[in-house]
């Protein structure tokens, strides 16, 4: 599995560094466009090439039409966050988006250097395919500090996630992903979800959604969430997921491992923490 995820890195960023001259600018009408340098919310990138970060930026700098800070709209980016905060305005109900990668694009490259982003509705959304995102943090966001939804071939790596009100990491209607050394922490519902269902797992399955199949969820560190460490609703199809451990012994309220399909369906489940709890007396998550 860890050549899938080199092979991945290898295929991406050169791929970009061509693509980034030959490309013509996506569309994206009532839009400011984003700089090369990025110092202020409110604009998105509309073409190819290379962006950094280059101050702490946040929400009373404008949004885009879309409520959000930066959105991507372009295939072929790279952007540097370059350690820099993305801050929403928060509050009980927080809003917005802090990143925003579109759907249909690809090969997008995020760097966060330990970026945090945090109070937004969704601090780092996800919906295009072949994207890379590493070290990011998103704290105290509202339905997830990281969500993936419709996407495929994410690389999502050395993620954190803590005190979001709902999920930590979600990943919905996503397949062929990868979420490896994250952490998921004091969530207010579950650390790291598959499914979607925007309260957990409910054997809803995903309906007109599509199933969220062939992820692969490596090296996490779960504790405190409200209810699940990590679950998998109806619909995560042959999803593996291994080495999740309990930081400092602290369980989550619930289960920490949880598998709504009977004896884990396709899933498998193995090289865990053996003092987590689970709900599968079968033996299938090990």
């Amino acid at each position: 599995m860890r050549n899938r995820v080199t092979l991945r890195f290898q295929w991406i960023l050169p791929t970009l560094v061509i693509a980034a001259g030959l490309m013509m600018a996506a569309t994206a009408s009532a839009q400011t466009a984003c700089s090369p340098t990025i110092n202020s919310c409110g604009c998105t990138i509309v073409k190819p090439g290379s962006y950094k970060i280059g101050l702490a930026i946040n929400s009373t700098q404008g949004l885009t039409p879309n409520n959000a800070c930066i959105e991507i709209a372009s295939s072929f980016v790279i952007l540097d966050a370059g350690k820099k905060t993305i801050t929403g305005a928060g509050g009980e109900t927080p809003a917005g988006i802090g990143i925003w990668v579109h759907h249909p694009f690809r090969s997008v490259f995020l760097e966060g250097r330990g970026t945090v982003i945090s109070g937004w509705d969704v601090g780092l959304l996800i919906q295009g395919r072949q994207i890379v995102a590493d070290d990011f943090t998103a704290n105290t966001n509202g339905t997830a500090g990281i969500e993936l939804n419709n996407a495929e071939d994410v690389e999502l790596t050395s993620p954190t996630a803590s005190s979001n009100l709902n999920y930590g990491i979600w990943v919905k209607s996503t397949k062929t992903s990868d979420i490896t050394n994250s952490k998921t922490l004091t969530n207010g519902n579950i650390g790291l979800y598959v499914g979607c269902s925007n309260i957990g797992p409910i054997s809803s399955g995903c309906g007109g959604g599509g199933p969220s199949p062939g992820n692969y969820i490596f090296t996490g560190g779960i504790a405190g969430n409200t209810n699940y460490g990590v679950a998998l609703d109806i619909g995560a199809k042959s999803t593996i997921v291994t080495n999740q451990t309990l930081s400092g012994g602290t369980h989550n309220s619930k289960n920490d491992l949880f598998d709504a399909n009977s004896s884990c369906g396709s899933n498998k489940w193995f090289a865990n923490d053996s003092t987590a709890t689970n709900n599968q007396a079968g033996g299938c998550i090990k």
